[in-house]
């Protein structure tokens, strides 16, 4: 017997669910369970579905193998609160790879399945929501930094801007999300200015009820911001003199009861902490240091927070091998897709001092390729670009994967932003020339200009 893998269950259960015999009347889902196991869910009561295309889904369950839960299709009377089903917010449209046997038939690719899945998943469902960024509720510019790799000058970058941003007299709130790497705090407060409290604390005090009792201990001033007309409030992972801080992580992520019912899930405990910060400390603009790689910190701040979500990249296999995973994973989320992409600017870090034209046009290159093959929209020849297209030439600078460059700067290694000058710290003319085309880029984003 042939051995179904992963990818062939979706691709054998999108093909009999999309099948032109089924009853147009009620469209087929797919309920994929946190081992990957797959159901047929139909929105109609058992009595009502005919009894052959019940039939045909049931037989087509078989051919699912270790994939398959049951042969009994779903339907609405199998569930004591159907509309809560059928109606959850994680369905999602997704795009599945047909038979490869149809590839000359559609000029050499396969043709991709339409279907709606509800996915359960152990970690990941957050790069499939975006409800946080629809709130509806006014905020200030959140600009999220986040990198698939670290040591990539991420961190560096933000408390730069930060330091640039209180310069030109903004009130700016930094939220060190980076939870599993808190660091943050390192480069802009010494040990005596960090708060009592760190976001780990807000979230295990929120899973008790007494979130709003940390809050105003939970930011503390940078000096970074003494000599400027502006102020640098940081809200840093990590409390002071914390001792029990992996114990605490350990619950971070949990679900908490929601007073009205159900569970709050933690997306919706980020959106909260962050809404609650904007209230208290009323900033001008939000920067969020996610955690690198493909968490579900990353995915909150990217599809549910961020104004701008930079992505920081430098021009390495492994960088680019790691973007088209997650570009992929939207690519065949059309719904969620087009929420994100907008929003999206990458940055080529630590842009080296030699050879630079060469570099710069291989950045460009792989960049293009990258957001051409998964996010931009697809333009056959000879067809006219509808006025609304979501795509871009390769050399247009003002297309998302047109890179915002930050220069390597032998001046900025181990680079300690509070260390004065005379002590062998940067001037302002060592981090302008490094980060100034930077900034320019990113004022611009947040200001419309």
């Amino acid at each position: 017997m042939k051995i179904v893998r992963f990818n062939d269950a979706l691709r054998i259960a999108a093909l009999a669910a999309t099948d032109a015999g089924l009853p147009v009347q009620w469209p087929v889902g797919l309920v994929r369970d946190v081992y990957g196991r797959l159901r047929f869910a139909v929105n109609a009561e058992r009595a009502d579905y005919p009894e052959p295309a019940r039939l045909q889904l049931e037989s087509r369950t078989a051919q699912l193998g270790a994939f398959a839960t049951s042969e009994r299709v779903l339907f609405r009377d199998d569930f004591s609160d159907a509309d809560a089903l059928f109606s959850h917010p994680d369905w999602h449209q997704t795009l599945v790879v047909g038979n490869v046997e149809d590839e000359e038939e559609e000029g050499g690719l396969a043709p991709e399945i339409p279907v709606r899945l509800l996915d359960r998943q152990v970690t990941g469902q957050d790069w499939l929501r975006t409800e946080a960024s629809e709130s509806g509720a006014a905020h200030p510019p959140r600009i999220v930094f986040y990198g698939l790799k670290g040591g990539v000058g991420r961190s560096t970058a933000l408390a730069m801007l930060a330091y640039r941003l209180a310069r030109d007299g903004k009130r700016v709130l930094l939220i060190d999300f980076d939870l599993e790497s808190p660091g943050l705090s390192g480069l802009l407060l010494p040990e005596e200015r960090v708060a009592p409290f760190g976001l780990v604390d807000w979230f295990v005090e929120d899973a008790v009820g007494q979130a709003d009792d940390v809050l105003f201990d939970l930011v503390s001033d940078s000096p970074l911001a003494e000599q400027s007309t502006g102020s640098i409030r940081v809200a840093a992972a990590m409390g002071n003199g914390e001792t029990a801080y992996l114990a605490k992580l350990a619950r971070v992520y949990a679900d908490v009861p929601n007073p009205g019912g159900g569970v709050q899930r933690f997306a919706q405990r980020m959106q909260r902490v962050v809404e609650a910060l904007e209230a208290q400390e009323k900033p001008d603009v939000v920067l969020i240091d996610s955690r690198a790689g493909l968490h579900d910190v990353a995915a909150v701040s990217i599809a549910g927070l961020a104004t701008v979500a930079l992505l920081f990249a430098t021009n390495s296999p492994q960088n680019w091998q790691g973007y088209r995973q997650l570009f992929a994973h939207w690519q065949h989320r059309p719904e969620v897709l087009r929420h994100i992409r907008s929003r999206l600017a990458i940055v080529q870090a630590l842009f080296p001092e030699t050879d630079q034209a060469a570099r710069a046009a291989r950045f460009v290159q792989q960049s293009y390729d990258l957001f051409a093959d998964h996010l931009y929209d697809q333009i056959e020849p000879g067809d006219t670009t509808p006025t609304d297209a979501f795509t871009f030439d390769m050399n247009d600078q003002a297309a998302p994967h047109f890179p915002w460059r930050v220069r390597w700067s032998p001046r900025l290694q181990e680079f300690d932003p509070l260390l004065r000058v005379e002590d062998g710290g940067a001037d302002n003319t060592d981090i302008e020339l490094a980060f100034g085309p930077f900034f320019q880029e990113v004022i611009s984003a947040v200001s419309g200009g």
